[in-house]
């Protein structure tokens, strides 16, 4: 076991070929290196929780959202640079959210964002994400605007669109396919032009997915579950676990996951047959998982299934 000793509750990993970005609860940062050594210290770079974000090679990029506040942004931040402490709440809550001086600490560009957010994610040098009833964007790395689509709707599925947020953009195979919580599946294609809609039936909602060509879709649930496709029209694969799961992967034929008080993996022969399936308990909670390695909620990071 690695004790970190981060100083806050990890609650998300951003991760690139040379560096690991920790988010906490509250909007804390710190840069890593492969092997687990602090880059810089802990920085809380704007005092609203940080949602999600993704590592590029120069830059990390995050979003910031406060629902209290209505405040919601964009920003990068160099990875080269020492990140800083920003302003305080106070300061945000009697200021104008598109005030120049509101802006997180080292950030060399930011973007006010006009809905919730949701979705962020990286396809190959550019930014994609969701604003609630606004659309879909792409940006890049500059935070300049590349396309805009129209926000997906499943009306099929007979909930409110403010229950069935967006919670997944990946690049696949074939296209950009975009993930409800409720079980809705939009895919374009490289020119943006619809290829297929499809509403997959499940038991509990979608919180996060995971794609690889090799093992397909894996569908992280609200509750203790987990679901496998391998191509998107498949009926999906439904399997209980011991409790929720938080982060996964793929790696030679087999998904890797980390969870709630629980490690588990599933094994899949080269013609996308289930092998096993196995869990193992764990006394804390996973929170991310790569090369057999898990960060959990205590900051420390152990081996995979201990």
């Amino acid at each position: 076991m690695i004790n970190i000793q981060l100083g806050f509750t990890p609650s998300k990993v951003n991760r690139n070929n040379t560096k690991l970005v920790i988010i906490g609860n509250s909007g804390e940062l710190i840069k890593l290196d492969l092997e687990f050594n602090k880059i810089d210290e802990m920085a809380k770079p704007f005092p609203t929780p940080v949602v999600t974000g993704v590592i590029f090679e120069d830059i990390w990029v995050g979003i910031w959202m406060d629902r209290e506040l209505k405040d919601s942004r964009i920003a990068a931040l160099p990875l080269e640079k020492n990140w800083g402490d920003g302003i305080g709440r106070d300061e945000l809550r009697l200021n104008s959210s598109d005030d120049p001086k509101i802006i997180p600490n080292s950030a060399i560009w930011q973007k006010i964002l006009t809905s919730e957010p949701m979705a962020l994610n990286k396809i190959d040098e550019n930014i994609i994400f969701a604003l609630m009833n606004k659309g879909i964007y792409m940006i890049d790395k500059n935070g300049m605007e590349i396309w805009r689509e129209h926000y997906p709707t499943w009306p099929e599925i007979g909930i409110k669109q403010d229950r069935n947020p967006i919670v997944k953009i990946i690049k696949g195979e074939s296209g950009i396919v975009i993930w409800s919580a409720a079980g809705g599946i939009l895919e374009l294609d490289e020119g943006r032009n619809l290829k297929r809609k499809i509403i997959i039936q499940l038991k509990d909602k979608i919180t996060d997915v995971r794609y690889h060509k090799d093992g397909g879709w894996f569908l992280m649930m609200h509750g203790k579950s987990i679901a496998l496709i391998k191509n998107l029209d498949d009926t999906p694969l439904i399997f209980r676990t011991p409790g929720p799961v938080m982060d996964a992967y793929f790696s030679e034929n087999e998904w890797n996951w980390t969870g709630w008080r629980h490690d588990g993996k599933i094994k899949i022969s080269a013609e996308g047959v289930i092998e096993q399936y196995s869990d193992k308990h764990r006394e804390n909670i996973g929170i991310h998982i790569f090369d057999n390695k898990v960060i959990n909620n205590d900051g420390e990071w152990e081996n995979y299934s201990s």
